[in-house]
């Protein structure tokens, strides 16, 4: 399995979403089963209680999951059928921790965000990625995933952490970053020059998907 992880910078609401299920489309168009999962730092458990004024519609899925809108980007770009595990809050990583916790499973240890937190995020991803959603029997070849918000939130700390972790999990040779961000140009300063860069190419051909 191979993992592209879109993140954003500088300000939310610079297109991670269609940027990830663009990614997806053309990693489709090269002969790829793709499968997506959406990242939400949020403490809900889900979107369904959040207000569409405050964070947009909710996306309603097959199996009745509210989720994050862009998951429906997704199925649209990547004609899939995701599943309420393919979107990951804040809140249903620390419902499932301190469940754990209240069964035991924990084994008298001091539940903490490392490891305990990250683990579960890893773990999360990791079993949801190989469950198929395009029809087909056996896992995706590559999952796009997309961390919500903007890198240097409080609250994504613990998904940067357990994805820096995961990437050093998978190898290198199967974990590749793109990061969207905003560049501001001063014109009346003169002294910032943009040029167009190949890393997110580079990235994709270390990952052998060129």
């Amino acid at each position: 399995m191979k993992y592209v992880l879109v993140t954003g910078g500088v300000v939310s609401g610079l297109g991670k979403g269609v940027t990830a299920s663009s990614i997806g489309l053309l990693l489709k168009a090269c002969g790829l089963r793709v499968t997506s999962i959406k990242i939400d730092p949020y403490l809900n458990t889900d979107a369904g209680t959040m207000s569409p004024f405050e964070h947009g519609e909710v996306f309603v899925l097959d199996d009745g999951g509210e989720v994050d809108l862009d998951l429906g980007n997704y199925e649209r770009f990547l004609d899939i059928k995701l599943t309420r595990d393919n979107n990951i809050t804040t809140g249903k990583i620390y419902q499932s921790v301190l469940e754990k916790e209240r069964r035991g499973d924990y084994l008298g240890k001091t539940v903490q965000v490392v490891p305990h937190i990250t683990d579960a995020i890893q773990e999360w991803i990791e079993r949801v990625a190989f469950i198929p959603v395009d029809g087909k029997e056996g896992p995706a070849d590559v999952c796009v995933i997309e961390l919500g918000g903007t890198i240097g939130d409080i609250e994504s700390m613990p998904f940067i952490e357990a994805l820096g972790q995961f990437s050093y999990h998978v190898g290198p040779g199967n974990f590749c970053l793109i990061h969207v961000s905003l560049v501001p140009v001063l014109n009346v300063v003169g002294e910032q020059k943009t040029k167009p860069t190949q890393h997110s190419v580079r990235g994709l051909r270390g990952l052998g998907l060129n």
